[in-house]
């Protein structure tokens, strides 16, 4: 063989190695011998009745376990907080009580359970009994936990870092996930990020600060964090005032100068992302009690909105062209007018009936127009007319994300579908409201 021939092939294995295409050099767990030493199963909980609990289990490949997802119980107990568990349809594999005593599912590796929606797959859910204060001071159920989460992640070659949930390989606390993930049911800090600090620290791990996790301020989060200085930097409009001249205006509605246009001190600028074909009306509030300054707020977070109406019932198209493409509401951007209302809180937007008079004609316009049902109950379809708490609760997506009727708020919605034809349906009765898919689920309880 001549030397350039020797020389390609060792180019060629070098390349296979560092690409991943050789398994030579990778670790595989040895499964069999994985075990958690005193467990007590649940099938040996004193009061569990029936195999209900069971039902709630899937088959997982074991091979898929990267991570790790830490939960804490609050002021409840194991058995309390694992009848609320069922109850809601959701489990966990171990629970660490106060006393340092394990309970969980023996079959933790292939079992998938329900807790963290998005990394449920690939996690081993391990709750601890009571709040990160109360682990600090509990030596020996701290000493447990920790013993267990590091002998886990050496068996199981999963990172000792919270670094990386996107990649699903570490050790994360809950509320990581469902910034992440969604899944929410309530707001708590579940896991607690001190408590898991201190973990990582003691095991010989890594532990990243909210802002350093990976990639934190980069679309793909359902509980957004904006970086102030990165938003100034990357926000290079190509539209609207004094960018682009805006086609008159074509509904009645809507205010325009004499030739027709949109006055253009009352247009924002924004970033073009191509056209839609309306399906459905998104109604916000600001949250700012004043026109301009909602107007500047939305350039300062890169946002868009397709018409804003003012305090005083006058109403403005905000783009160039109804039909370009807004960005104020994940998950309907691609099919949706989004309307915001000027006002500080529903309160206020109540105490607007100019203002509210606008809405009713807007929105009657609108759905004339594009064919669009006067009703709230299909978000999914992308085929309504919708609150933006409604489309948080399904696609997350916000900075302010909880799970309040807050924007522009449900007492409103209602108001607005029904004095003009339509029908409101109250949150249990939206469609698929009680499935897995939503970013804040509807449920009582969620470990």
């Amino acid at each position: 063989m001549s030397p350039l021939c020797q020389n390609l092939v060792i180019i060629s294995l070098i390349f296979l190695i560092f690409t991943g295409c050789s398994s030579f050099f990778r670790r595989t767990p040895n499964f069999t011998t994985i075990q958690i030493p005193n467990l007590i199963p649940f099938s040996q909980v004193e009061g569990l009745k029936g195999d209900q609990w069971q039902k709630l289990s899937k088959q997982r490949d074991q091979k898929l376990v990267t991570a790790i997802i830490l939960h804490n119980a609050g002021k409840r107990k194991f058995t309390d907080f694992l009848r609320l568990s069922i109850q809601n349809q959701f489990l966990f594999h171990l629970y660490v009580d106060a006393n340092g005593t394990i309970f969980g599912d023996p079959k933790f590796l292939t079992q998938e359970w329900t807790a963290a929606p998005g990394i449920d797959t690939e996690a081993i859910h391990i709750v601890y009994e009571g709040t990160q204060e109360t682990l600090y001071n509990n030596y020996k159920q701290k000493e447990v936990l920790e013993k267990t989460i590091l002998y886990l992640a050496e068996e199981l070659y999963i990172p000792k870092t919270n670094y990386d949930i996107i990649s699903k390989k570490g050790i994360f606390t809950h509320n990581q996930a469902k910034r992440r993930f969604g899944g929410f049911v309530d707001f708590s800090p579940c896991g607690s990020e001190l408590a898991l600090n201190q973990i990582l620290t003691n095991i010989g791990g890594k532990f990243y600060e909210e802002d350093d996790w990976k990639d934190r301020f980069v679309t793909g989060w359902v509980l957004k964090k904006e970086n102030k200085d990165l938003l100034k930097d990357s926000f290079h409009p190509t539209n609207g005032r004094g960018i682009t001249k805006a086609e008159k205006v074509i509904f009645q509605h809507l205010e325009k100068t004499e030739k027709g246009f949109t006055p253009e001190e009352y247009r924002v600028k924004y970033t073009f992302r191509g056209k839609i074909k309306p399906s459905c009306v998104v109604l916000h509030y600001t949250a700012i009690p004043d026109y301009f300054r909602s107007l500047r707020t939305l350039e300062a977070r890169n946002l868009t909105a397709s018409i804003m109406i003012d305090t005083n019932g006058k109403a403005y198209q905000l783009v160039d062209v109804i039909e370009d493409r807004a960005a104020a509401a994940t998950g309907t951007n691609d099919n949706c007018i989004q309307i915001e209302i000027v006002a500080k809180d529903t309160e206020e937007l109540l105490k607007q009936p100019e203002q509210i008079q606008k809405v009713k004609d807007l929105v009657i316009e609108l759905t004339t127009k594009y064919k669009i049902p006067l009703s709230n109950e299909k978000l999914e379809d992308l085929n309504g007319v919708f609150s933006h708490t409604q489309a948080k609760k399904k696609w997350g997506g916000s900075i302010f994300l909880n799970a309040k009727d807050f924007d522009p708020g449900e007492e409103y919605m209602e108001l607005i579908l029904n004095s003009i034809g339509g029908k409101y349906f109250p949150e249990p009765e939206w469609k698929n409201r009680s499935s897995m898919d939503w970013a804040i689920l509807y449920r009582n309880f969620q470990p």
